[in-house]
């Protein structure tokens, strides 16, 4: 995993030979960190950034957020959005939500009733119902129920294989999704394939969910928010101020 800074000249050489793509995740990568997810924000000069770069190439956002929420907080007309891990998209005026199966479904009511358990008998704990997905927020936790409350959870992740649902833990969050094919590897490809297939690609995310895409596009520039030995990211990123100020230097040679 290299410093992207470190080899802009390459990177822009293979840009220069190619129409490309600019996929972005938004939480982390985007967005900076907050405590309770209903709040965070996209900055106003990241936005400014993110319009200007759609005037002259392809930006899509995918994130785990739903198509409503993420749409919410970009404000942008010019850029496509693809919603909950790929399950939901906007895409030129379309919208499309994948259909989830009874058993996946009826998964997701009995675990939010679970969350819901666990939010009464902790304090801090955020349950998102993103509808197709579920995450359990647990940042504000009191340190003195962390042992005890990991050990609950835990008993949760290991119940969601009967509903053919799996469960992730990254970031002090338990995000619950539905075991399909649809992730955001599939939702990048499924971009390319819409854009005609253009020969270059740059996604930038920085968790777990993130590393679909980045196996997804072994010939791709992918970069990681935050170096990591088991990320299949090419290039990494310190932390969201780089990714802007990458996005400045990609603004700067389209």
């Amino acid at each position: 995993m290299k410093y992207v800074f470190k080899d802009l000249e390459n990177i822009k050489n293979k840009l220069k030979k190619h129409n490309f793509v600019l996929l972005l995740d938004f939480d982390l990568t985007l967005s900076p960190l907050v405590k309770n997810p209903a709040n965070a924000i996209l900055p106003k000069d990241t936005r400014i950034l993110l319009k200007k770069l759609a005037d002259k190439i392809h930006v899509v956002i995918i994130t785990g957020r739903t198509l409503q929420d993420i749409k919410k907080r970009i404000k942008l007309n010019n850029i496509m959005y693809i919603g909950s891990h790929g399950l939901e998209y906007e895409v030129k005026g379309v919208t499309k939500t994948i259909q989830l199966s009874t058993l996946s479904n009826q998964g997701l009511k009995d675990t939010k009733k679970k969350f819901l358990q666990i939010k009464r008998k902790y304090s801090g704990v955020i349950v998102e119902d993103k509808k197709l997905t579920l995450a359990l927020h647990y940042r504000l936790l009191l340190p003195q129920d962390k042992s005890v409350f990991l050990a609950d959870i835990k008993k949760i992740q290991m119940g969601l294989e009967k509903y053919n649902l799996s469960g992730t833990i990254y970031k002090k969050t338990l995000e619950v999704r539905p075991k399909i094919k649809e992730d955001k590897g599939t939702a990048s490809l499924f971009m390319l394939k819409k854009f005609g297939n253009p020969k270059q690609v740059i996604y930038i995310g920085d968790g777990k969910t993130d590393e679909d895409a980045f196996r997804a596009l072994p010939q791709g520039i992918t970069i990681r928010v935050g170096k990591s030995k088991q990320s299949l990211a090419k290039y990494y990123v310190r932390d969201i101020r780089e990714v802007k100020k990458f996005l400045v230097y990609l603004l700067s040679i389209v």
